[in-house]
């Protein structure tokens, strides 16, 4: 029903198609998420529902996040996944997150409505940095799908001064970036290897070959992306 879902157009005369009208009607999703919550709400089952979000997500014709009866279950999965504790948990969770801020940016007035929604843990808006915020400074693929998605929020806060004050002043993003390229900064080698003589510029050639630099370079410019 999902992969249908996410294949479905929308009809002129209602502007939803008739799988999303039942899914609404029905709370489909809502029961889904309740029905897992009641028995053992293990990693694995976690993952599966993301991955179903990921699928809406990322895939389909209609605007899902729109409506309340998609956007709730879906912000109370994300308080549940908070503290993930597998690395599978937390690939699947920041690359829904990521997907999410893509459709975000696609259209940021569906940002007014995770401000409005509620769950168990706060705000939903909190949610979305509270779990990407850990992994600014990951290393790899996670690590860079949380900061494309910090940015694309960066972007719509120049816009929205409801985001961007909530940036500076309800979250910790600022202070986690700063200690953590402090951190990153007091990890890297004291000397690399030279060249030759006229070796005078790092150049990006000389420090992917170094974990260490590779990871303050990538959090460096992330941090030059945010200031600007």
């Amino acid at each position: 029903m999902m992969y249908l879902l996410a294949e479905e157009r929308p009809r002129e005369d209602t502007g939803i198609g008739p799988i999303l009208e039942l899914v609404i009607v029905e709370g489909i999703l809502e029961r889904l998420l309740c029905w897992n919550l009641h028995w053992q709400f293990t990693e694995e089952k976690k993952v599966e529902q993301l991955k179903l979000y990921d699928l809406l997500v990322s895939q389909s014709h209609q605007p899902l996040l729109r409506h309340k009866p998609v956007l709730n279950p879906l912000t109370r999965l994300l308080g549940a996944c908070v503290e993930p504790r597998s690395p599978l948990l937390e690939n699947s969770l920041v690359l829904l997150l990521n997907q999410i801020c893509v459709s975000l940016a696609k259209e940021p007035s569906i940002l007014e409505l995770f401000f409005q929604a509620q769950t168990n843990q706060g705000p939903a808006n909190l949610l979305i940095f509270s779990i990407l915020i850990p992994f600014i400074h990951r290393e790899g693929l996670i690590g860079q799908q949380a900061r494309d998605a910090l940015l694309l929020l960066m972007a719509i806060s120049a816009g929205n001064s409801t985001v961007g004050h909530y940036i500076a002043e309800n979250s910790y993003f600022c202070p986690v970036l700063a200690t953590g390229l402090s951190a990153l900064y007091s990890s890297l080698p004291r000397k690399i290897e030279v060249r030759g003589d006229d070796w005078h510029a790092l150049r990006r050639e000389d420090w992917m070959g170094v974990s260490s630099l590779t990871m303050f370079m990538n959090s460096l410019e992330f941090c030059n992306a945010v200031i600007q």
